[in-house]
């Protein structure tokens, strides 16, 4: 067996292996730990004016836990210190504007003033409550993890902040100008973060540069087995079906990178990078290893 045959076969025992390691990690490891499941049961007045305590109950790797986390009017920040417990209201207010959970609903209502009743100032429900509740794994009672439990009120200068304990859909957070954020769950580790809670089809589609990533992945491994083709002289039979599958193989692998989900405060893309390197690097040398092997040439059809 020659030289060449020899690196050309580890060349694609290497990109099978990254192909497969990156098809089966996403989903054997979920398989095998379980998923994380969170839900924010309290958020109540922290130790200071303007901080907040969110307590966030979990199951990570199969162990069960409760997490305090201090948050600032900003919605931003981290102090687990706790000096005593405050109770958790489902009612607050700040000046002349008072708001309230719903039970059993993802829902907030508002009061301003000396009005006679409540209205509604933020909710998720019908059809789009049903679609998250899908969504979540092992939720249970919709009425008794997706729902709003508790809520704290602050004044900020001239207006004012809220914070919402919404279950499994994480902190709801108020800004000053008034308007809402789902925050999702506070975490740590690497740093301080928040897990973002699934997407609405109301929120704005993230950009996704997916396909075009498996688009140049293809042509530039295609293209390499091209000139390295031309280069070698005549064309030959492996090379017509070769090369065109070890770019579709190398695409297959980007696609799969790509869809990478986050691991802690890091997004997908941080994993997502190195291993579409990569695969191009190794497309490409076996797509040129493949065309410069020695061999008959093909027929020429006469």
């Amino acid at each position: 067996m020659s030289q060449q045959r020899v690196i050309l076969g580890a060349l694609v025992a290497v990109v099978l292996s990254v192909c497969g390691l990156a098809v089966a990690a996403p989903v054997l490891v979920p398989l095998a730990r379980g998923p994380n499941l969170y839900e924010v049961t309290e958020v109540r007045d922290g130790n200071g004016a303007d901080t907040v305590q969110v307590r966030v109950d979990s199951r990570v790797g199969g162990h069960h836990r409760s997490t305090l986390w201090g948050l600032d009017d900003g919605g931003s920040g981290e102090d687990r210190s706790i000096d005593q417990p405050r109770p958790a209201r489902t009612e607050d207010c700040a000046d002349d504007d008072c708001y309230r959970v719903v039970p059993g609903q993802l829902r907030v209502d508002h009061r301003r003033g000396d009005a006679a009743g409540y209205t509604v100032a933020w909710e998720i429900s019908g059809t789009e409550y049903r679609r998250l509740a899908r969504a979540l794994p092992e939720l249970g009672d919709p009425a008794a993890h997706l729902s709003s439990r508790s809520l704290v009120v602050h004044k900020v200068g001239e207006g004012h902040v809220v914070f919402v304990a919404n279950g499994r859909d994480g902190v709801l957070y108020r800004d000053v100008a008034g308007g809402w954020h789902r925050l999702g769950y506070p975490q740590g580790g690497e740093g301080y973060y928040f897990e973002l809670p699934p997407r609405l089809s109301t929120d704005p589609r993230p950009l996704d540069l997916t396909w075009y990533a498996v688009g140049t992945v293809v042509l530039l491994v295609g293209a390499a087995g091209a000139v390295a083709a031309v280069v070698r002289g005549p064309r030959r039979r492996a090379t017509v079906w070769q090369v065109p599958l070890v770019a579709l193989v190398a695409g297959a692998v980007t696609l799969v990178a790509a869809n990478y989900p986050g691991v802690g405060m890091f997004p997908g893309i941080v994993y997502a990078v190195p291993v579409i390197l990569t695969t191009l690097v190794l497309g490409c040398a076996v797509a040129v290893a493949i065309a410069r092997r020695p061999g008959a040439p093909a027929p020429s059809g006469r």
